[in-house]
């Protein structure tokens, strides 16, 4: 009976659970009660999840790299663009 409402509780929260680390914990929980009873199946379950969190977590990271790429491109435009008035303004203050 409790593995019966052990898997509702799962299935339930599944979808909810956006942290890499909460989908493998759910994932690793989802092979126990699977597999209850055979160790073999369970390991080989829990290796699937292991990989999945992998590359839930290299995703994330990409992400965060995106991210600091467009605020550090954002950044390199701003300040060519102040050089490039700068450097007009020299020009126009050298040749008046």
């Amino acid at each position: 009976m409790r593995y019966l409402l052990l898997s509702a509780a799962l299935l339930i929260s599944g979808p909810v659970l956006a942290d890499c680390g909460m989908k493998q914990t759910f994932c690793e929980s989802k092979c126990k009660v699977t597999h209850l009873g055979d160790d073999a199946a369970a390991t080989g379950c829990k290796s699937k999840c292991i990989a999945q969190r992998a590359a839930c977590s290299t995703e994330k990271g990409a992400e965060t790299v995106i991210e600091v790429g467009k605020k550090g491109a954002e950044t390199a435009v701003d300040a060519s663009q102040k050089a490039w008035e700068n450097t007009k303004s020299f020009i126009k203050g050298a040749t008046e």
